[in-house]
């Protein structure tokens, strides 16, 4: 019974001459300032489902989207708008029906502020979901 209590002191006092008696700054994560971007993701779409990203615009200017592709291939609806409550928590105010390409198939003035943009089911959808690429472009 004495040789447990004796090594739990032993670790104990070995422990407590580890510590660092310096004093420590608290530092504070910064948010990196906004400005003109370019916001590349993939997510999994599910059946019925959105993949949408949010984003700041720094100042007013154009903002474009690009649906790179999508796996297995298929035709999505791709828009931008705003956040709120409506499709996945963006009410977009502008899209198309998008499959895929090199060059931005959506783009659309915007001032300085916050935006979304992202992908929604059009019932094309099959029940594994898909893969979906894009990137956003913005001021």
């Amino acid at each position: 019974m004495r040789r447990p209590a004796l090594l739990a002191l032993a670790i104990a006092l070995f422990c407590a001459a580890c510590g660092n008696d310096e004093p420590t700054t608290p530092t504070t994560p910064t948010t990196p300032p906004a400005g003109p971007g370019t916001q590349s993701f993939n997510a999994i779409m599910a059946p019925g489902g959105t993949a949408v990203r949010t984003f700041t615009a720094s100042a007013a200017g154009t903002v474009t989207v690009t649906l790179n592709s999508t796996s297995p291939a298929t035709v999505v609806g791709l828009g931008i708008g705003i956040p709120g409550t409506a499709t996945g928590g963006c009410d977009m105010t502008s899209t198309v029906t998008a499959s895929g390409g090199s060059a931005p198939q959506l783009s659309a003035p915007v001032s300085a502020g916050d935006f979304c943009a992202g992908t929604f089911d059009l019932g094309t959808v099959g029940s594994n979901g898909v893969l979906v690429s894009m990137t956003i472009v913005h001021p």
